[in-house]
């Protein structure tokens, strides 16, 4: 499978993950992939992980409805790269998910 075909799988599963929030799990995020019939081997359980992580960020940027430039520093990110990553358009580098991590563990 090519890069353009799990980019393809990995945003119907963040915009699944992002509608439930903190709700999920690798496990429920798994069973949403063999449902929609895709080959669950495609996205690893890093890939998983980093799905949870980032619903929670949104989930929490969003609850605390915290100041996006603020927010964008912070995690060392242009304003306009961090508003592309929450509108789904892009999907967070492993680097941007290590800043999202940390971020995390100090909100």
């Amino acid at each position: 499978m090519d890069n353009e075909d799990k980019d393809f799988i990995m945003r119907q599963i963040r915009t699944f993950a992002m509608g439930l929030g903190a709700l999920l799990s690798k496990d429920s995020l798994r069973d949403f992939i063999e449902y929609k019939h895709y080959d669950s081997k495609v996205v690893s359980d890093g890939d998983l992980d980093d799905l949870v992580a980032f619903a929670e960020f949104q989930t929490g940027l969003h609850q605390a409805q915290a100041s996006l430039p603020t927010v964008a520093k912070t995690v060392g990110m242009s304003l306009e790269r961090l508003q592309a990553l929450l509108q789904n358009r892009e999907i967070p580098t492993d680097e941007e998910m290590t800043a999202i991590k940390a971020y995390l563990k100090q909100a």
